[in-house]
């Protein structure tokens, strides 16, 4: 099994959830990628796909799986799962 952790969030400048999400990432030692789908297109097309043709967010896609508008709560879990700390 592979310890390659593959992280990617998708969010919008100054949205809360997007800016907690991105404040803790930054604080781990986790390489992750953020995409802000009001500027990246190919990330808001992405986005439309997985909610059905509207573009929500914040999404996060952990190794290819994928979590729809996680909540902070459920994100915190997906994190810990990760062990991941701040």
């Amino acid at each position: 099994m592979s310890n390659k952790l593959s992280i990617v969030l998708y969010g919008k400048q100054g949205h809360a959830y997007t800016v907690a999400f991105k404040n803790f990432l930054n604080s781990t030692e986790v390489p992750y990628t953020y995409k802000d789908i009001s500027k990246d297109v190919e990330a808001r097309e992405h986005s439309k796909e997985l909610y059905n043709g509207v573009a929500k967010f914040p999404t996060l896609i952990v190794n290819e799986k994928v979590y729809l508008t996680p909540t902070t709560e459920e994100f915190n879990k997906i994190m810990q799962d990760l062990k991941l700390r701040a």
